[in-house]
């Protein structure tokens, strides 16, 4: 079961907001939040999170995984904590065109929250396994 999908993106100065917000709306339709920072040269930087905890949103975020590579993702357990979190990483430009693009130092970042009980890594990776269509 996947207790919650946390989705964070960042919008440096020098990108079109528009445009991000349009590269995650091809990811999931949600509602993200906007916090606006400085970068360590005082430049201006866009934040923008959202969490998803109700089923169908879950569920409609997971039509969107089927689509990536799952050979791109393998070893599934290098992506997974003792805290029972699935770490992944899109390219934003990719995901702007409407391509998923599995990205380890891309610029969309995308935490799952996977529940087994007890809470153990190998029951957590197994569980991902069969949710994540492995």
């Amino acid at each position: 079961m996947i207790k919650r999908i946390e989705i964070e993106s960042f919008c440096q100065a020098t990108e079109d907001e528009k445009k991000v917000l349009e590269a995650l709306e091809n990811l999931i339709d949600a509602k993200f939040e906007k916090e606006n920072v400085l970068g360590h040269y005082g430049n201006p930087i866009k934040i923008y999170r959202t969490e998803i905890t109700k089923k169908k949103e879950i569920d409609n975020f997971l039509t969107f995984f089927n689509r990536i590579d799952r050979n791109i993702l393998e070893p599934l357990e290098k992506r997974i904590d003792e805290k029972g979190r699935f770490y992944l990483r899109l390219d934003k430009q990719s995901l702007y065109s409407g391509d998923f693009v599995v990205d380890d130092g891309g610029d969309v970042h995308i935490t799952i929250k996977i529940v087994s009980y007890p809470l153990r890594r190998e029951k957590v990776i197994e569980n991902a396994q069969k949710i994540l269509g492995y």
